[in-house]
């Protein structure tokens, strides 16, 4: 695939990203905020990094809930599950398709709870692990087994590998989600598309019958 091709194809993911009902832009637009905060609070300089319960609960701050000793409870009870909520999330990211983009939210939502007891990085590369170990024995069981399609749904091993990718970048795409879909609300209407093109439907133009030869006179 040429670079052109690849362009191409990130910009249909891109858009399959944001064209998804309106009750999951709400909660693809929250999940991504909070994905994001919890993201770019890894790198800050604090000694103590905050988790994504800690996120969470400084947005209910900000917005004058008291969370009380919720978040700790909560925090307690995933301390044990730590390792299968990140195999969990790799899992639902996998799961994910263009018309199921819903797993892909669930898997990062598992993948910071997670984290509670693993921690950042080990949560993720234990989830992208699962996620990578799942393609691959999918494609290996592509390879080994009939590829004769029938009417049955069967395993092929690019079609796996596709599915693979577009599972990978619409799951990668999650925390980005809040920013590019409030740039596109605001570039929205500024932007000119051209015309569409209409062309007419050959089966509803009628067909005009050929022409009549002219007869020759009658010789006498």
């Amino acid at each position: 695939m040429d670079v052109q091709a690849r362009q191409r194809e990130l910009a249909r993911l891109y858009r399959a990203a944001l064209d998804r009902p309106r009750w999951q832009q709400v909660l693809a637009f929250a999940v991504s905020l909070w994905t994001l905060v919890w993201i770019v609070g890894q790198f800050t300089t604090r000694p103590d990094s905050p988790s994504a319960l800690d996120v969470l609960g400084h947005f209910l701050a900000r917005l004058g809930m008291t969370t009380g000793s919720w978040a700790e409870r909560l925090s307690e009870a995933w301390q044990s599950g730590g390792g299968g909520l990140a195999v969990l999330g790799g899992l639902l990211w996998a799961a994910t398709t263009e018309r199921g983009q819903l797993p892909a939210l669930l898997g990062w939502v598992a993948v910071m709870l997670g984290a509670e007891r693993l921690g950042y990085q080990p949560a993720v590369l234990l989830a992208l692990g699962t996620m990578v170990c799942f393609v691959v024995v999918l494609w290996l069981a592509a390879v080994t087994s009939n590829r004769f399609v029938d009417r049955g749904a069967v395993l092929l091993p690019r079609d796996v590998l596709r599915a693979g990718v577009t599972a990978a970048a619409l799951s990668a795409v999650v925390p980005l989600f809040a920013p590019a879909f409030f740039l596109n609300r605001l570039g929205r209407p500024y932007v000119t598309k051209p015309p569409r093109r209409i062309f007419p439907d050959r089966a509803a133009i009628p067909e005009q019958a050929p022409p009549e030869k002219a007869r020759e006179p009658e010789r006498p």
